[in-house]
């Protein structure tokens, strides 16, 4: 099976912002141009395939390029709360300048344990993303496309390809860029692309 990962369109929000799970508007000036960045970069790694099927978060940002997308494709979109991005909690909509310092030390320390206050922890995020990705009724020729965020993203490769979550942290990962994974039928994956 491949497993297609593309980050969303930018949102309308500071990116010196701590967003997460907030359902933000997309940037309407910049939303057009990324979504045909978008569906170029998928058609190329398509090759001709059609998708099995489009997967979306929940959140808009996302839910519109997978809508927009799906319209190009001829496939229906599924979305799927599992692919929506870590919940910051009380950090959501804060600048993150002005997140208690000893929080995000902590965080540091526990990047995979570490849950913000009234939020997730990157284990809960990797935890929901291999449910959602095991739930995949998918056959070796199949091409599953999901239009996710960049954390659930990272930590899902990261996790697929058997590296530690911290490994991930400093990987880019631009907004409408996808990843490319093959997996297996035992189960093993291997990156075709990232962030292309």
């Amino acid at each position: 099976m491949d497993l297609i990962l593309m980050r969303h369109p930018p949102p309308d929000v500071a990116s010196s912002v701590c967003y997460g799970q907030t359902d933000l508007p997309v940037d309407a000036a910049r939303f057009d141009a990324c979504v045909a960045a978008m569906r170029a970069g998928l058609a190329a790694q398509l090759d001709g395939r059609t998708p099995t099927a489009i997967h979306s978060s929940p959140l808009l940002r996302a839910r519109l390029a997978a809508d927009a997308l799906a319209t190009s494709f001829g496939v229906p979109v599924t979305e799927d709360a599992r692919l929506a991005e870590m919940d910051f909690g009380a950090w959501e909509m804060r600048p993150w300048d002005t997140l208690d310092r000893r929080d995000l030390d902590a965080w540091a320390r526990d990047i995979h344990g570490f849950s913000p206050p009234g939020g997730e922890s990157a284990r809960d995020v990797v935890l929901r993303m291999h449910a959602w990705a095991r739930a995949l009724r998918a056959g070796a020729n199949d091409v599953h496309v999901a239009v996710a965020h960049a954390g659930p993203i990272r930590l899902h490769t990261a996790t697929a390809l058997r590296m530690p979550t911290t490994a991930c942290l400093s990987w880019a990962l631009d907004f409408g860029a996808l990843c490319h994974l093959h997996v297996a039928d035992d189960g093993h994956a291997r990156l075709i692309r990232w962030n292309a």
